[in-house]
């Protein structure tokens, strides 16, 4: 499934020739290309309190300050002193149009997709993921990929830390996170160490919150999803976990439950309903009422919103890529999309706005031509994208699941 746009040792428009196919990704490498290229040294200013924004910014966004302000602040090209060089959408799209246009193969095509693609960014009509608009040209070590979902590879200490580590590094390339703790033993689970038995898996919540909190993406902060089976013996205190009075626990993280349709099935008939966990060393299981579980649910997500639910069997039924490796087993921070272990979001939106024409009149019609445009280009788009990042994702994993499945994903059209 790789793409042909570009041979395996030529760069992504990153300035970066690591061969990877070469390196054959082995999964005992744990960082990527991207982390090994020697820095070099630069000075940034940090910029205290509300920035000035310039005329020309303004005028560009018809006066509006506050799109102004989130372009200039946050998508803006800055250059190694952390000067801001970009003062119009139109710069910026021009900038993303080249760099993306540049795993084509040939002079020729970089320019005929150039503009292409320059043409696509126009007016808003596709907005690509954010982290392409400011990842593409940059010069740091920088992700244009959203998120991903990474796993919890094991039930131990070291398996936890790990994620931690792993999740750190990719905040800090700018990429969100989503992970399961279904893996982990209940709580009261006898573990082989001085403690005897383990405090649980929703114990953990906070250490991964704390690790997403932590780390500073330019005025954000990175994004994590923890999830749970709903069979895991630990969901009450998963769903109660961000209830105490204070509001004070995984302040850094959504929440959601997998709900199978065993349990559903359950639910309706109002049967018990079997909490089990097992692994090599552990085996633990207890019944409950399955409709105790969901009547906790409902009204924890009524009280705050929280957990989310994930209907994981549907999930699992409708996904396409259910072979090859390329299963899915978990979902990215926002959960608009499901994703096997190490994948990625390449994300994008088709904008309708600028394709209705005489619109609020009676004469109100799509421009169907100049839409199916957009979609075969933006299709084009975040494939180049998949190969321009290549050599730019924060961990070896994510390259190799990312140019194994090729994910892109075009949400249903939006009107601004």
């Amino acid at each position: 499934m790789s793409s042909d746009k570009l041979s395996p040792t030529q760069t992504n428009g990153n300035g970066h020739g690591t061969n990877l196919i070469e390196k054959n990704l082995e999964p005992e490498i744990e960082t990527s290309a991207a982390e090994n290229t020697p820095e070099e040294e630069e000075f940034v200013q940090k910029t205290e309190g509300v920035m000035d924004i310039p005329e020309k910014t303004l005028k560009a966004f018809g006066g509006d300050d506050l799109r102004a302000r989130v372009f200039y602040e946050k998508y803006a090209l800055r250059d190694k002193t952390g000067r801001i060089v970009e003062l119009t959408p139109e710069d910026m799209w021009r900038r993303v149009a080249r760099e993306i246009a540049s795993p084509e193969k040939s002079k020729e095509l970089k320019k005929e997709w150039e503009d292409n693609f320059y043409w696509l960014l126009s007016n808003f009509k596709f907005i690509p993921g954010g982290r392409i608009l400011f990842g593409a040209g940059q010069n740091r070590r920088s992700t244009l990929l959203n998120c991903y979902y990474m796993p919890i590879k094991e039930d131990s200490i070291e398996g936890i830390f790990e994620w931690c580590k792993e999740a750190a590094r990719t905040y800090s390339f700018g990429g969100g996170v989503g992970t399961d703790i279904s893996i982990l033993r209940p709580k009261g689970a006898p573990v082989n160490n001085s403690a005897i038995y383990s405090t649980g898996a929703v114990s953990f919540m906070d250490l991964l919150s704390t690790t997403t909190g932590t780390i500073g993406q330019a005025g954000r902060r990175g994004a994590l999803m923890i999830t749970i089976n709903v069979s895991h013996p630990d969901i009450t205190e998963f769903i109660d976990v961000k209830n105490d009075t204070e509001r004070s626990r995984v302040n850094f993280a959504n929440i959601s439950v997998k709900i199978s349709d065993e349990f559903m099935r359950a639910v309706e008939e109002d049967r018990d309903f079997e909490l089990k966990f097992e692994n090599e060393k552990v085996k633990y299981t207890k019944t409950v009422r399955a409709r105790n579980i969901w009547e906790k649910l409902v009204k924890s997500a009524w009280a705050s919103a929280e957990p989310g639910v994930i209907f994981w069997d549907a999930v699992k039924k409708y996904s396409p890529t259910e072979y090859a490796g390329m299963e899915v087993n978990g979902v990215n921070p926002c959960s608009e999309q499901a994703l096997e272990d190490y994948g990625n979001c390449c994300l994008g939106n088709v904008n309708l706005s600028p394709f209705v024409k005489d619109a609020f009149t009676e004469e109100a019609s799509i421009d169907w031509e100049n839409l199916e445009r957009a979609f075969k280009y933006s299709v084009r788009f975040l494939d180049n994208v998949l190969d321009y990042n290549m050599n730019k994702h924060p961990l070896v994993y994510q390259t190799k699941s990312s140019m194994h499945s090729r994910r892109r994903c075009l949400p249903e059209p939006r009107a601004a």
